[in-house]
């Protein structure tokens, strides 16, 4: 590379600029599980990474309260969230007025369990994105975008910026001849506190199941509600109305 530049502390500053790459914070909520109240396009297209014109965004049928929600399978302190309306046909005017929210649970069933981040624009154009920043008080787990009125929600993209959280589990609810179903992981280990500790340190775990015999006996899940049957086994969930209450 030549310089041709005549103040040669400026040229230096160039030359060292060359080689800095800037690097855009993780996507958390890319290619989570997410859904909608009801389903005309994919909710995945809404978290799929793709955000380019002719992509197809997330799209729900005419009902009451549209909404979009994504599941961070894991529990965080969210900063920003990042919300772009449709940007290939004409439905960027579907994500007016639409509320963006985080909270603990997906029934929203704990106390003062929802924060809303922000609202988008009564108007909004084709291919617009809005950042919102969160300043939630509790860990989150879910992020979710609605219209508070009967009509249509379309989203082309939601990226979310967050920190995972470490735990203070204060309580479990405890399921005898019960286990997880759908584990993420399957662990032999010493130990229902040491299966206990191992989902701990998992930031995705949200319930687990021990065995004391089974040569594989620790199942660590990340869905609270995945359960069967199965005798000997015991399920332990996290209360996620009680548990979650420290961060880094």
């Amino acid at each position: 590379m030549r310089l041709t530049m005549t103040n040669p502390v400026l040229a230096v500053f160039c030359a060292f600029l060359q080689g800095v790459s800037v690097s855009k914070a993780e996507n958390i909520m890319l290619e989570k599980p997410s859904k909608l109240n009801s389903v005309y396009w994919n909710a995945e297209f809404a978290n799929d990474g793709n955000n380019n014109p002719g992509s197809i965004p997330a799209r729900t049928w005419s009902v009451v309260n549209p909404y979009w929600q994504g599941d961070l399978q894991g529990y965080f302190t969210v900063h920003k969230i990042s919300v772009t309306s449709d940007v290939t046909f004409s439905f960027g005017n579907k994500l007016g007025s639409a509320y963006v929210e985080v909270h603990a649970s997906g029934n929203s069933g704990c106390p003062d369990d929802i924060f809303i981040c922000g609202q988008c624009p009564k108007v909004v154009g084709k291919g617009e994105t809005f950042t919102f920043t969160c300043s939630h008080p509790q860990p989150v787990r879910f992020v979710k975008v609605w219209r508070n009125l009967t009509g249509v929600l379309v989203i082309s993209e939601v990226e979310v910026e967050g920190t995972p959280l470490k735990r203070s589990v204060t309580k479990y609810s405890k399921g005898i001849n019960t286990k997880v179903s759908s584990p993420m992981t399957s662990l032999a280990v010493t130990s229902a506190a040491d299966c206990s500790s191992r989902c701990y340190a998992n930031k995705s775990c949200l319930s687990f199941s021990y065995h004391p015999t089974a040569a594989t006996n620790c199942l660590l899940a990340t869905n609270q509600e995945d359960a069967a049957e199965a005798v000997g086994w015991s399920k332990y969930t996290i209360d996620v109305c009680s548990s979650y209450d420290s961060c880094e």
